[in-house]
């Protein structure tokens, strides 16, 4: 869910891969045979084709469906304009003012997107819902086979009931972008550039025009803003075009480097000791049920006492039910669609994976690919981390490197309970006798150097 109003127990919210609440809406649906097609989508993480298209937008108290409207932005001689396809409210929450509060969410939706009208048809018998909408400020222009077709303009509809004040939630540290001037370019990324600033801040500007991916990153970066956590580089300010959340300003980055710019140059040593702040980073965030979802070596930062920064935070998922499609498709996990510490976790094994064998990995490579390459380089690496990445792409589970070893060593040196006795004294006979010989060893060393 994107929040538009989030306010005690009622919250109104546009519907993106929320798959459990998908399964709320459908159960309402009259078609047995609908329901059962859009169920099994769902069960295999799809959205199902009745929703593909639209916008849907949603009204829950304590996470219990009350209602949603889904609608769609259509053209008309190069004029956009938005159609409600259907709004349905729960009985026992019909005439407590849902229907307004979902129509007033999309009239505002439309204005962010530059839409003049919002259309919809309703059945002339239902009066109770041409009230509501005559008193929004629709009015009738047509009649169609299904009803009677009620348009508003947007523009006055937004301005009149005051949408913006009701739907936008400003920072009060907010940035005017008209404020800023942009002196360069520093750097094109996958969901915007980065700027300097004439006055020395660095912004980054988002160039996607899906309303909703938008909205998305401004409620995930105001959440990422409040945190306490130093290892990430964090925004600063939420920056507002009239209004229109654009990007916003962040941190600098110290001097250094990203983790494989450098890679060849590193001691085995050094790039474990790399890995292990990678993971405390990761398990903080964990901690928190923060996602890094876009875990790669570019956004792994170390400065140059090596202390990590991980950047690019507004890829970062704080929300359930978001689908891992929008990184890269070697670090995409093969078993996991849903967006978790179990992604992070794969991601991080490629991630590591490159640091080792110092080789990088085409970022465009399938699973099978991926594989492959390791398959080639894995003599590189001590029987241990072969052991971890056998289990990657082998195996279903998704752990960190470290707490893999010491699963390994666990498994070498901890005796079964289903050992006999036999077998125990026999392990234990082979430790002590490697002790033995370790210490005879160093004595006879000793003994030998002291002797010439």
């Amino acid at each position: 869910m994107i929040n538009l109003v989030k306010k005690e127990n009622l919250n109104l919210g546009i519907l993106e891969t929320d798959f459990d609440v998908f399964a709320d809406i459908v159960n309402t649906f009259s078609s047995e045979e609908a329901k059962k097609d859009c169920l099994l989508d769902l069960d295999e993480y799809v959205i199902p084709q009745y929703f593909r298209n639209k916008i849907t937008l949603v009204v829950q108290t304590n996470k219990m469906l009350i209602g949603y409207t889904t609608f769609e932005f259509k053209n008309n001689n190069n004029i956009s304009q938005v159609e409600i396809n259907k709004l349905y409210v729960l009985d026992e929450f019909k005439n407590k003012n849902m229907e307004a509060l979902l129509i007033e969410g999309v009239i505002y939706i439309a204005g962010e997107v530059g839409s003049r009208n919002v259309l919809v048809t309703v059945d002339e018998h239902n009066s109770g819902m041409l009230k509501i909408y005559q008193s929004l400020g629709f009015y009738e222009v047509g009649i169609n086979e299904t009803g009677n077709l009620l348009s508003v303009n947007v523009n006055s509809a937004v301005r009149i009931r005051m949408l913006n004040d009701k739907f936008r939630n400003i920072p009060s540290d907010s940035v005017d972008y008209k404020s800023l001037k942009l002196v360069k370019k520093i750097t094109t990324g996958r969901s915007g550039n980065i700027y300097l600033t004439q006055d020395g801040r660095i912004l980054k500007m988002f160039t996607s025009t899906s309303f909703t991916y938008v909205k998305d990153r401004e409620e995930t970066i105001k959440y990422i803003k409040s945190l306490d956590i130093p290892e990430i580089v964090k925004p600063k300010h939420l920056v507002y075009y009239d209004g229109i959340f654009v990007g916003y300003i962040m941190e600098y980055l110290p001097e250094g480097d990203a983790l494989c710019k450098k890679s060849e140059s590193y001691s085995f040593e050094e790039k474990i000791d790399k890995i292990k702040e990678i993971e405390r980073v990761m398990k903080k965030l964990h901690k928190e049920k923060i996602y890094i979802c876009d875990l790669n070596p570019d956004n792994i930062f170390f400065d140059k006492n090596g202390r990590i920064k991980l950047i690019d935070c507004d890829a970062f998922v704080v929300k359930d039910n978001v689908i891992n499609n929008e990184v890269d498709l070697k670090f995409r996990d093969p078993l996991n669609k849903i967006v978790s510490e179990k992604t992070d976790l794969y991601a991080f094994s490629i991630t590591t994976l490159q640091l080792l064998i110092d080789k990088e990995i085409p970022n465009d490579a399938s699973f099978s690919e991926v594989e492959k390459i390791y398959s080639k380089n894995k003599n590189k690496l001590p029987i241990s981390f072969k052991n971890y990445y056998d289990n990657i792409f082998k195996g279903k589970d998704r752990y960190y490197l470290t707490d893999s070893y010491e699963r390994y060593l666990n498994e070498m040196y901890t005796m079964d309970g289903n050992d006999d006795e036999d077998n125990k004294s026999g392990r234990i006979s082979v430790i002590i006798l490697s002790f033995i010989m370790l210490v005879i060893a160093v004595i006879g060393y000793f003994v030998f150097k002291s002797s010439k």
